[in-house]
């Protein structure tokens, strides 16, 4: 059977949270035997199932497409670079963006 790879990197990312898949349904809202389902390919997720799983393993959607395309770590001048690719509206949008969460942060 071929899982998905989204469900790859949720699995890992779970393991290595050293989490149990009765944690993360637990968290997420749902049935066990649902949650095995899904991280063993038998089962489509839902939408709102796979936001709960992020919640409770407490990563983001850009998380699961970085680790699924295999980027490990990205540095502050990547994201430095790739913002000079955007537009000037975007720039000021992702700007005002990082200053309101380290803002946050403080």
């Amino acid at each position: 059977m071929n899982i998905d790879p989204i469900v790859q990197v949720i699995t890992r990312r779970r393991k290595e949270a050293g989490m149990t898949r009765a944690n993360i349904a637990d968290i997420a809202g749902m049935s066990l035997k649902t949650y095995q389902r899904i991280e063993r390919g038998e089962s489509d997720m839902k939408l709102t199932q796979f936001r709960a799983i992020l919640r409770a393993l407490k990563i983001s959607d850009l998380d699961v497409f970085l680790d699924s395309h295999g980027v490990e770590k990205i540095s502050a001048t990547d994201v430095a670079a790739a913002s000079r690719l955007l537009g000037k509206e975007a720039q000021f949008l992702l700007t005002k963006l990082i200053f309101l969460i380290a803002k946050g942060k403080s």
